[in-house]
């Protein structure tokens, strides 16, 4: 059923979840081994595959969905806005990428189980290289993202 009339789309979308698998494992296996410790990178290789799979494929879902309601939310306020005197924007939907963040932040202090302070940097320095892979490779955020 997969792999049906869209067939060339969904092997895509598959080669392209693998690939940001692999890559986000990567990137995070370096990172904690760097910040933690050796030892806690190679204990936790397959919570480490697990996290990098949630982080390319479940994450950004869960994120845009917040971000749509974010976004109707604000569109909300910016219409009461406008009644006032007809000057808004709407702000509140930026706040999509902080709560990936802190969705990503807590994911890797519970599966990882590391401590708060290199949690923070091991989640802060994984999507700072999410993004130069994404701004490296565009194609791959557009196949990752469904998009």
């Amino acid at each position: 059923m997969l792999f049906q009339d869209g067939a060339d789309n969904s092997l895509i979308l598959i080669i392209g979840i693998i690939i940001g698998t692999i890559i986000v494992t990567l990137v995070m296996y370096l990172v904690i081994k760097a910040i933690e410790s050796e030892h806690k990178a190679s204990d936790k290789k397959f919570m480490i595959l697990l996290l990098a799979f949630i982080t390319v494929l479940l994450l950004p879902i869960v994120a845009g969905a917040i971000g749509m309601v974010l976004s109707a939310l604000g569109d909300i306020l910016v219409e009461l806005r406008n009644l006032i005197d007809g000057g808004g924007r709407n702000f509140l939907v930026q706040l999509t990428a902080i709560i990936y963040f802190l969705m990503l932040l807590c994911l890797m202090k519970f599966l990882i189980d590391i401590k708060w302070e290199s949690a923070l940097w091991a989640s802060l320095i994984t999507l700072f290289i999410m993004y130069i892979i994404y701004t490296l490779i565009p194609e791959l955020y557009i196949i990752v993202r469904f998009g």
